[in-house]
């Protein structure tokens, strides 16, 4: 039961990733790879608050929030005035960056040591250090995620953004500040993001910069790819999917030495049949 629920709460989290990368790239055509930068930032803003400062979880998850929207909102204006590969590239080397910095500062994040001894969240009094407990906490800010953005895109300013994703031009023609729009999307996703990574924070009770890297970006982007382009609930299935197979791969015997290279290539085999066989995804509204 431990390890179910332990799974279920590494889905859920990577859930409200996948839902918050797809309202950026899905529903406006923002293609990022800084995602875990901002996923990173939430959790690091967690960490080092409860642990060094003495704030309580919820004060520390919103300067998480807060510190990934300023730093999301400012990235935005040179990542954004790119356009598709370019603009991939960019958010690519600002991942680069800011994993450096997690990696380098020693003295605020410890480094490649890690912090350690988070502690899990607490709430009105009420201590979320069981797994059920957590996991309850997690599945509800899911839900909410889920309903916040589904509430958003079948808005008119939803109709706008994918407009944007459809033709920039014609949006901009129609009298709509584009970059505008782009901007107030992209921090939004990366507030989501920073969500999440609190929540990664306090369950592991550990970072460290690894979890941060290029590579969760884009384990992010192909759930997001697979799951459906404009389909939350692909989203949510993405994460499922891309989550569990590696799971199943434990009980086939690999060496410890060369499963996380195993994983890898079925990630990077499960990214070509899908642009192959179903560019759209498995419930996308509008192929990649």
């Amino acid at each position: 039961m431990e390890y179910i629920l332990h799974l279920a709460i590494v889905v859920t989290i990577f859930s409200i990733l996948a839902m918050s990368l797809n309202y950026v790239a899905g529903y406006t055509g923002i293609l990022s790879l800084s995602h875990a930068t901002f996923y990173g930032i939430g959790a690091y803003a967690t960490a080092i608050l409860t642990t060094q400062h003495g704030f309580s979880f919820v004060p520390s998850v919103m300067v998480g929030m807060v510190l990934a929207a300023v730093i999301a909102y400012l990235a935005s204006f040179p990542i954004l005035k790119l356009k598709e590969d370019s603009l991939v590239l960019v958010s690519f080397g600002f991942s680069i960056i800011m994993f450096n910095v997690m990696l380098n500062w020693t003295d605020l994040t410890k480094g490649p040591l890690g912090i350690k001894g988070i502690a899990a969240p607490e709430i009105f009094g009420l201590s979320f250090f069981s797994k059920p407990l957590f996991f309850a906490l997690v599945f509800l800010t899911a839900i909410v995620t889920y309903f916040f953005f589904r509430r958003i895109t079948k808005s008119p300013y939803g109709i706008i953004i994918k407009g944007i994703r459809e033709n920039r031009t014609v949006t901009a023609v129609n009298g709509h500040n584009v970059l505008r729009y782009q901007r107030s999307v992209f921090t939004v996703g990366a507030i989501f993001a920073a969500i999440a990574g609190s929540f990664t924070a306090t369950f592991l009770a550990f970072i460290e910069p690894k979890l941060f890297e290029l590579m969760p970006s884009v384990l992010i982007l192909i759930m997001v790819i697979l799951g459906g382009m404009a389909s939350l609930k692909g989203s949510v299935l993405g994460a499922f999917i891309l989550i569990l197979l590696p799971e199943v791969l434990r009980f086939l015997g690999l060496p410890p030495s060369i499963l996380a290279e195993v994983q890898q290539m079925i990630y990077g085999l499960v990214l070509i049949l899908v642009m192959y066989l179903r560019p759209q995804g498995l419930l996308g509204e509008y192929k990649i």
